[in-house]
């Protein structure tokens, strides 16, 4: 049994939430407002900052799928347990990362993984 107020995770989690999407919401506007007052030596002079912003984007759309998951497996009781091997993720790992569906073995196998199909 996990030692964890799951009320208070879940208040975390949508405060969490809340912040990211405004967040990507203002990289969004941010982007199509650039995008339309541009010309074309703009454009090309701004074309690394845009793919660190796209770069961010694409980070933070993921931390906010991370952050639904875990408040949906708050809501179904299964929050605090690997979705690989179904053994409790430690508090400390759970409070470093709210989000963290995997344990630690779990998630060093995952990387590792994909390590190997990125390298392939």
């Amino acid at each position: 049994m996990l030692s964890i107020d799951l009320k208070a995770r879940h208040t975390l989690l949508e405060n969490k939430l809340a912040e990211l999407q405004k967040r990507v919401e203002e990289l969004r506007i941010k982007e199509n407002t650039e995008f339309m007052e541009e010309d074309l030596e703009e454009s090309a002079a701004h074309a690394s900052d845009t793919e660190l912003e796209e770069a961010m984007l694409r980070e933070e759309l993921k931390l906010l799928h991370d952050i639904k998951n875990a408040i949906r497996r708050i809501d179904e009781g299964k929050y605090g347990y690997c979705q690989v091997c179904g053994q409790p993720i430690p508090v400390k790992r759970l409070d470093a990362l709210p989000w963290a569906e995997l344990c630690v073995k779990d998630q060093q196998e995952s990387e590792k993984h994909h390590y190997h199909e990125v390298a392939t």
